[in-house]
């Protein structure tokens, strides 16, 4: 084991003992997706937040020349990844990655409340969702609907304005589609799995074409457009990242 291998070999185990401060340099760093921190007070308070999870996980080293390579594996097979360098006896940087593990069981598919709002709210709050299908000739296809709305705690809704447009024509003949929020400041995330279906029904078309944002009904008074409903299979997704991965994660399957 080399030096410096073995100094960050040491900062790991020492994390929980709070000696780690004597393996820092007073000018570390620490970085990780959308985090850049400087100093050692500040990293050793984001690696007192995520105590529990360095703990758990099962460390290996291997030292790279330039800096060292730390793979912490968790019990559910994700791996944090830390990229340490060393500079005077002294750890100067971390850099921090993850790798998620197997996907958790899902629950039972039924949209909570606080997803459905965010759902709703997609287009005012500037979030507006994205749709993937695929059309008449193979080719997958992405567009956003500023119209897409909860219509059931199994059930998204979108009114396409065009009834004639090649999104309507591709899902007749495959009706399997896709949909992705995201809110960049939260780093709120979920995706959304289902097949898509016409409801010509007047309940239907009424409901949502009401639903959704005054913006979307601006776009057409005469109501000319076409109830799309999609039956759920697969949500999944978080409300957001800490220090300790992602807040509130949820994978829900529609029963089979």
């Amino acid at each position: 084991m080399s030096q410096q291998t073995e100094l960050v070999a040491q900062f790991l185990s020492s994390l929980k003992s709070g000696a780690a401060a004597d393996l820092l340099a007073q000018d570390a760093g620490f970085q990780a997706l959308n985090v850049d921190l400087k100093g050692r007070d500040a990293v050793l308070a984001r690696f007192a937040a995520s105590a529990a999870a360095y703990g758990d996980a099962g460390w290996t080293q291997e030292d790279k020349g330039d800096a060292v390579q730390a793979v912490g594996t968790l019990p559910n097979g994700a791996r944090l990844i830390l990229t340490v360098q060393v500079k005077g006896g002294k750890i100067a940087l971390l850099q921090q990655q993850m790798l998620p593990g197997a996907p958790r069981l899902p629950a039972a598919l039924r949209l909570p409340s606080d997803l459905k709002a965010r759902i709703g709210n997609a287009l005012k709050e500037r979030h507006p969702i994205v749709i993937s299908y695929v059309d008449e000739a193979g080719q997958p296809n992405v567009t956003f609907r500023g119209s897409t709305q909860a219509f059931s705690d199994t059930q998204l809704a979108i009114w396409v304005r065009n009834a004639d447009g090649k999104m309507l024509r591709s899902i007749r003949k495959n009706p399997k589609v896709a949909l992705m929020y995201r809110d960049e400041d939260s780093k709120a995330t979920y995706n959304f799995q289902g097949r898509a279906r016409i409801d010509d029904s007047d309940a239907a078309r009424r409901q949502i074409y009401d639903a959704m944002a005054q913006v979307e009904r601006d776009h057409d008074f005469a109501r000319l457009g076409v109830a799309l409903i999609i039956d759920l299979d697969l949500v999944e997704g978080y409300a957001g990242l800490s220090p300790n991965g992602p807040v509130n994660p949820i994978r829900m399957a529609r029963a089979t």
